[in-house]
């Protein structure tokens, strides 16, 4: 165990508060971002400081808007985008309770990676509180599909006493990005050493459609990673061969966080983005009503 990493038994708050900022990933608006600490059964809130009457709004997948590329929730008049790497960092640290201030609509996106973002909240420190942490057992196989574009994601019952998640990435032998695969049970110690540095990548034709449509015009190719037509990276390395994939789960993890629930069992997805886990996420949000849940010790 990481030393001020959560364990698995009860609910679990940041120590003090943590500070990061950056321009957003798509706006490129500066964003201040403030991690505090929040009372059991808070779950995650992010409140807009920025606005008047300080809107906020549940990390929950009943408040999720449209958006390409990215995860954009919206309530009380107010949205907060690109929302999925900071879930992704809580979720895989398993901080329970939160309450995310931020002074622009869209989070900050660093490096294009979790990474950052665990390390505030290690920096911060954690809080073990008394509640229990509820586990949700996956007790039947749901696959959710879009057969045109060959993408889908199921989730598996599993033994496991963790999230296990296998992605296939494959764009088809026609993409410059090489077929992927990989499969992680998702704990702290894990997601920190082998998910949470992947960084966002995209092709750069889609830099080029993306910049014309008034999205990302500040970044360079030592912001994100990109790749040319040939599979090489633009100004920049790749972390591991295979951190397009990483960065698909790392991005599942944050939207599957959406659910509101805790819970243990496999996931397995082909291609799948935001829209097929935001679905995932409505399906595990409601699983509650049909299974048993589990308060149960580490």
């Amino acid at each position: 165990m990481l030393m001020g990493i959560s364990n698995n038994s009860t609910q679990c708050t940041l120590a003090r508060p943590a500070v990061i900022a950056g321009p957003g990933l798509f706006h490129g608006v500066d964003c201040r971002v403030r991690l505090l600490p929040a009372a059991e059964n808070t779950g995650i809130i992010f409140r807009r400081v920025d606005l008047a009457s300080r809107p906020e709004i549940r990390a929950h997948v009943d408040y999720v808007v449209p958006g390409s590329r990215r995860t954009i929730l919206a309530a009380n008049g107010a949205t907060v985008e690109t929302v999925e790497h900071l879930l992704s960092a809580l979720a895989g640290l398993r901080v329970d309770n939160c309450i995310v201030e931020l002074s622009a609509r869209e989070l900050p996106a660093l490096d294009g990676s979790s990474l950052p973002f665990c390390e505030a909240i290690l920096e911060a420190g954690m809080n073990q509180q008394t509640a229990l942490r509820r586990t949700v057992c996956i007790a039947e196989l749901q696959r959710i599909s879009e057969p045109a574009n060959g993408q889908w994601i199921e989730c598996i019952p599993s033994f496991t006493d963790d999230l296990v998640i296998d992605y296939l990435l494959d764009y088809g032998s026609e993409s410059a990005l090489p077929s992927q695969s990989w499969a992680v049970q998702v704990t702290p110690e894990m997601y920190l050493r082998e998910i949470a540095a992947a960084r966002t990548f995209v092709m750069a034709a889609e830099v080029e459609a993306l910049q014309a449509a008034g999205y990302g015009r500040h970044l360079t190719g030592r912001d994100l990673v990109v790749f040319r037509a040939d599979g090489t990276v633009v100004d920049n390395r790749l972390r591991w061969s295979n951190e397009p994939v990483r960065h698909k789960i790392l991005d599942c993890i944050g939207d599957l966080a959406l659910s509101g629930r805790n819970f243990m069992g496999r996931i397995v997805a082909r291609r799948s983005g935001h829209k097929l886990n935001h679905v995932m996420a409505e399906f595990l949000s409601t699983i509650e009503n049909s299974v048993k849940i589990l308060s149960r010790a580490a």
